[in-house]
């Protein structure tokens, strides 16, 4: 409804719009991660396409060939079994913002509470939008509404919840944009794909929040390009394209980069032949944006497949000299953790695209073991292969519930 302008029908019409799979549409589950654009005019009226297409590749170019401003949209998934694919799409496509969609007639259910949770660990401002309250009784609602501020107010949260309506004031609504970047409040809006209602307020908002930090074109000209990638297709007259999202510096079209690292700690030379950037051609695209790369070896010889070619991996300017790490030192937190933590525990890591088991080598202190809440010094090791990771980064380790989140301090080549 929010991207396309057809209101549901009140029986999961409008999901089909959206969802990459029949699987999804039938069990109105999403199960993997789905992209939308929302174009704005320079006045701040939502661009819609004149004639709706599921063909993304021609409404896509129509929007954004009319807009001013485009508001990228991840949808991650709410269902517990694919937990793993949101803390993907959290870490690896490093959203501004947050939205955290709740069923009005449904309340405040545990994922719920987990995905606010992932949103504040990872330090991403959220915003909060109830869905359904053309069928939601009005004490449910109520009910809804007076947990999550319960919620929202808690210490480790200490968010100001502020309800937005079609009645907000335009100051208000300012106001209100201005603060998100800040995480220091939490808009909830109430609306309905059925009636419309409450989704004019919502794109009004969408329209008016910025970025934590907008890079300018200078700054990211001065810093080396570097590139995760997140997906890998083998496009028919095309070639081998990666998607993902640029980290730092700008790629041009037949920039010479390096991909990696492989098994064996080595990076290829590879030429980037096309750009796209929300299925636009481009001959340039910046730091912070989603694009999707065209890529060709630069030995003529060799031919890329896309068995050599994983999630966790970068193209980085070739100028540069990685050196792919197969250990590290981290300060870590325990989130949640139901015994102890030894030196040998196993857990599966999430940094960027990056999502590998890792082994705790060395807890350092007195104890050598780590229990629920607890912060320390460790030292981790890859299991299966080298990978490009930075001091600074944070990482977030997930095991069964055993949830525990920290920042790289110190690697090892």
């Amino acid at each position: 409804m929010l991207t396309k302008g057809i209101a549901d029908d009140g029986n999961g019409g409008a999901r089909v719009r959206v969802l990459n799979y029949l699987h999804e549409q039938e069990s109105g589950r999403t199960s993997s991660i789905g992209q939308e654009i929302l174009g704005f005019t320079k006045e701040g009226k939502q661009v819609l396409p004149e004639r709706f297409n599921q063909n993304k590749n021609k409404y896509w170019r129509e929007i954004v060939t009319n807009s001013y401003k485009i508001v990228s949209l991840v949808d991650l998934c709410g269902h517990e079994k694919y937990l793993k694919t949101t803390i993907n799409g959290l870490t690896g496509l490093s959203p501004d913002f947050g939205c955290v969609v709740i069923g009005a007639n449904m309340g405040v259910q545990k994922m719920t509470k987990e995905h606010i949770g992932l949103c504040l660990f990872l330090k991403i401002p959220f915003f909060i939008v109830l869905t359904k309250v053309d069928m939601c009784p009005q004490n449910k609602y109520d009910e809804t509404l007076e947990e999550l501020r319960k919620i929202l107010r808690h210490k480790l949260l200490n968010k100001f919840a502020i309800e937005i309506t079609d009645k907000t004031t335009e100051n208000e609504m300012i106001k209100t944009a201005e603060l998100m970047p800040s995480g220091n409040v939490c808009p909830i809006f109430a609306v309905s794909s059925v009636s419309k209602m409450g989704f004019e307020a919502l794109t009004d908002f969408l329209w008016r929040i910025e970025k934590v930090k907008e890079i300018t074109i200078e700054e990211a000209i001065s810093q080396p390009f570097e590139f995760e990638i997140n997906e890998n297709f083998l496009v028919e007259g095309v070639g081998l394209v990666v998607s993902g999202i640029i980290k730092s510096g700008v790629v041009v079209l037949n920039k010479p980069c390096l991909m990696g690292p492989d098994k064996l700690k080595n990076f290829k030379g590879v030429t980037v032949k096309s750009i796209h950037v929300n299925r636009v051609n481009r001959h340039e695209a910046y730091s912070g944006e989603l694009a999707c790369l065209c890529l060709k070896s630069t030995k003529a010889t060799e031919k890329l497949v896309r068995k050599d070619i994983r999630r966790g991996m970068v193209v980085i300017d070739n100028m540069e000299k990685p050196e792919p790490v197969t250990s590290f030192e981290a300060e870590m937190q325990v989130l949640h953790h139901s015994t102890t933590i030894k030196p040998h525990y196993e857990g599966v890591l999430h940094c960027g695209t990056i999502q590998q088991t890792v082994v705790l080598e060395e807890i350092y202190g007195p104890e050598q073991i780590l229990r629920n809440e607890d912060r320390g010094l460790v030292k981790f090791s890859f299991k299966y292969r080298p990978e490009f990771v930075k001091e600074g980064e944070t990482i977030l380790l997930r095991e069964g519930k055993t949830k525990i989140i920290g920042t790289i301090t110190k690697i090892f080549v």
